[in-house]
């Protein structure tokens, strides 16, 4: 697919093709796409993982490795000058003097072992010739123009120091600092809750508008994409699929891709009903306009675990504290609630989710019910009964899925092993048992069961949490706290893992606690919410009249900044 450059073209990229090199094989990461973006144009690239959008990003600044990769045809020029072609010292200035970048992640982008004031300057002055009193008084007036209350604070702070939020606004104040002409972020804002993201996207964008700098915005989000771009690419198996006006694009798709990404969304559809999916591997030929192959997880499984209709877990004045300062004998001498006498229960069969901004305890409160820090004060009960008074046998029916499978599975155990793990306990069956048990549970969670033998790492981020899934099923649960379990993944891998956990759920009548910052996966999933504002539960009550008709003023807050397309598309 084309794409028509104008003369004020600040971007133009023009039928490239990339492949990655391997030992025997050659991966064609793009396939001759075409993009331009114009002087003070905000763009969105949106596909799911894999389509090419990120290697598109970093070959705007020649960042991957020439050794291991070729570009057959194609050219990429910044400002009217051919990226590829260019000499290192070329290369040099029109990193971060002409484009910059901001990445997903900003803990592995910034220096942990650097202030933020060092680096700051080292991107000032690489780029501009002032001195160090002049850079230190434009990097302050940077950060408060990112809504920075305490700048000093920030500014002589490692990385480590500073929140999530916080850590991306230095980036972007970064991204800024040497007047570029363009910006690429890629998933700015994936890891952020719903009120630091729309903080996030609305800094990005004033300041965007004010210096007539253009932006790249690389996401899987389509209802950010509607909020905050003029145009949108989509992008799939290293093609353009289509591209336009974002009003057209995403209110009037022409490509079945397209469609079957916006259908794979949770927003307005009936809550707990299946969601649409596409099967990426099943699909031959983006270019066709047909529709593409649509599956629905189902689960195939051999026993039913429990009855419906009981209360299954309470939670009574729940209190999680952590050590804040000690004295000199190593002893706590003050602390800091993380939860504060948290009331909350879950019946049989249902799902209560948790929302709230990050730091506001979900995560603690999920740790504490499964042990893996102390309650302070009150007291957790399951079946009636204190959850640490119960025999192992009882306690290991309650287990936990966490946020990112790429660090809770060990990266050298094959499969089989990991999803037996916790069989082994006090046990020891033997590996043709724990083998065939394996298979089971990859039946069970919609996996290949050939692939057992596999490592974490040849398996996608949705596979990942499959497995994880299936880990947590091998001691048969009755309570699954998922933390999280979503964020990370594009919306049709998050359609697959809902679904599986609704069919899990229909099928053994599972209870959840659901933690997530998604508010229209919250609203898909769920049937009582719970919203967690520092540390307290402000309100709760039935999914859709805390979503949809909230009373507390957080709450009505924390509804108001939810990206939707109804919204974007109305303003």
């Amino acid at each position: 697919m084309t794409s028509v450059a104008s003369p004020s073209s600040v971007l133009n990229i023009d039928n490239l093709a990339l492949h990655f090199l391997g030992q025997d094989s050659v991966v064609e990461a793009l396939k001759g796409i075409s993009l331009h973006i114009d002087k003070g144009e905000v763009v969105g690239v949106v596909g799911e993982s894999g389509s090419g959008k990120s290697v598109t990003a970093l070959n705007i600044l020649r960042l991957l490795p020439r050794t291991k990769t070729k570009i057959p045809h194609g050219a990429v020029s910044v400002l009217g000058r051919d990226v590829l072609t260019m000499g290192e010292k070329d290369l040099q200035h029109v990193r971060g003097g002409e484009v910059s970048m901001i990445f997903q992640e900003p803990m592995t982008a910034l220096n942990p072992v650097l202030r933020v004031r060092e680096q700051m300057f080292d991107v000032i002055m690489r780029h501009q010739k002032i001195t160090e009193e002049e850079a230190e008084r434009l990097s302050l007036n940077l950060l408060a123009d990112m809504k920075i209350q305490d700048t000093e604070r920030v500014f002589n702070a490692y990385p480590h120091e500073l929140s999530g939020g916080m850590r991306q606004r230095v980036m972007i104040a970064m991204a800024f600092s040497c007047n570029p002409k363009l910006i690429v972020a890629d998933e700015p804002t994936t890891a952020l809750d719903v009120t630091v993201q729309a903080q996030i996207l609305n800094l990005l964008k004033e300041r965007a508008r004010a210096t007539k700098t253009s932006v790249m915005l690389i996401t899987h989000d389509l209802a950010v994409v509607a909020q905050l771009c003029d145009r949108v690419y989509v992008m799939y198996k290293g093609k353009i699929v289509e591209q336009g006006l974002t009003r057209d694009v995403i209110g009037k798709p022409q490509h079945a891709y397209t469609r079957a990404l916006l259908n794979a969304l949770p927003e307005g559809k009936k809550p707990k009903s299946r969601l649409e999916t596409v099967a990426a591997s099943m699909i031959d030929g983006a270019d066709s306009a047909a529709a593409p192959v649509v599956v629905r997880t189902t689960i195939q499984a051999g026993f039913k675990l429990y009855g419906q209709g009981q209360p299954l877990f309470e939670a009574v004045n729940a209190t999680v504290s952590y050590p804040k300062k000690y004295n000199l004998l190593g002893r706590a001498i003050s602390f800091q609630t993380a939860v504060d006498h948290v009331n909350l229960s879950i019946t049989e069969g249902q799902t209560l989710a948790i929302v709230g901004e990050s730091g506001c305890g979900k995560t603690s409160f999920a740790n504490s019910i499964v042990g893996l820090v102390p309650l302070a004060e009150g007291e957790l009960r399951y079946k009636g009964k204190n959850l640490k008074d119960h025999d192992d046998l009882t306690r290991r029916e309650v287990q936990i899925v966490f946020q990112d499978p790429q660090s809770s599975l060990d990266p050298r155990w094959p499969t089989w092993r990991i999803m037996t793990e916790p069989l082994t306990v006090g046990k020891s069956p033997s590996r043709n048992e724990l083998r065939e048990t394996a298979a089971g549970l990859c039946e069970m969670v919609g996996l290949d069961p050939s692939a057992i033998d596999r490592l974490p790492h040849e398996f996608s981020g949705g596979q990942r949490q499959r497995i994880a899934i299936g880990r947590a099923l091998s001691v048969h649960p009755r309570l699954l706290i998922l933390d999280e379990p979503t964020s990370a993944l594009d919306v049709s891998v998050q359609a697959q893992i809902l679904n599986l956990l609704l069919d899990l759920q229909e099928k053994f009548q599972l209870s959840y606690l659901f933690i997530s910052h998604n508010v229209a996966v919250v609203r898909h999933i769920s049937d009582y919410v719970a919203v967690m504002y520092m540390g307290k539960v402000v309100e709760t009550g039935a999914a859709d009249q805390v979503l949809s008709r909230p009373e507390h003023a957080y709450t009505r807050t924390l509804m108001d900044a939810v990206p939707t397309l109804e919204r974007a598309f109305a303003a």
